[in-house]
């Protein structure tokens, strides 16, 4: 089968519509063809680019279609509605633009809100982790312990069981100590007695 060059040309056009731009002059029938094959981005390169040319008789009806595909055909039905309501007329690329632009404010709205949950969300669980340490024991958790050398404070509950075994052993070391010297006195006040009430010749004074 022998390809006309005018197919020729519409087929190369739409195999390479990301190269398309300012379409000038182009016939508007050929324009039929090869538009519909366009994506949003690509039409509105080509509408953009071309100059002194309205495009909007051919590409109104494009651009209807790429809103439905993108948003919907109930949201077609309702900007159509809107718009018999009010009697006003608006070209779909520009009821396309704005809605894009609508869902990007409202996206980018929703990711602020979503950083700002999680940032206030880092500062809670920070908030929690960090508590202030007290090193120093309570007042009401001392005891007085007195010893050989003195007397000094220090926790009695809290002690390690050998901790609290040596101070008892010292206690005990130092409380004997204390009873042998205080019997030693008594022996020798006892001993002093004795000889001041013993009479010379070994008798003792009645």
């Amino acid at each position: 089968m022998v390809v006309s060059l005018l197919e020729f040309c519409v087929r190369s056009a739409i195999d390479n519509l990301q190269y398309l731009s300012d379409v000038g002059e182009t016939d508007i029938q050929l324009l039929k063809r090869i538009l519909p094959h366009c994506n949003a981005d690509q039409l509105n390169h080509i509408e953009t680019s071309t100059k002194g040319r309205d495009l909007s008789p051919i590409t109104d009806e494009l651009w209807r279609k790429c809103y439905g595909r993108r948003f919907g055909e109930d949201a077609v039905e309702m900007v159509k509605e809107r718009m018999s309501s009010r009697k006003c007329k608006f070209k779909w690329r520009q009821l396309y633009q704005a809605k894009v632009r609508e869902q990007d404010e409202i996206q980018r709205k929703g990711v602020n809100r979503l950083r700002e949950l999680y940032k206030e969300q880092n500062s809670q669980k920070e908030r929690k982790q960090i508590q202030p340490i007290d090193l120093k024991p309570p007042e009401s958790k001392r005891v007085k312990r007195t010893g050989p050398g003195g007397s000094f404070r220090g926790p009695s509950s809290k002690a390690p069981a050998k901790g609290r075994l040596m101070q008892k052993s010292r206690m005990d070391f130092a409380k004997s100590n204390e009873a042998a010297r205080q019997a030693s006195l008594a022996k020798n006040r006892s001993n002093v007695n004795y000889g001041i009430n013993q009479r010379p010749g070994g008798s003792s004074r009645r």
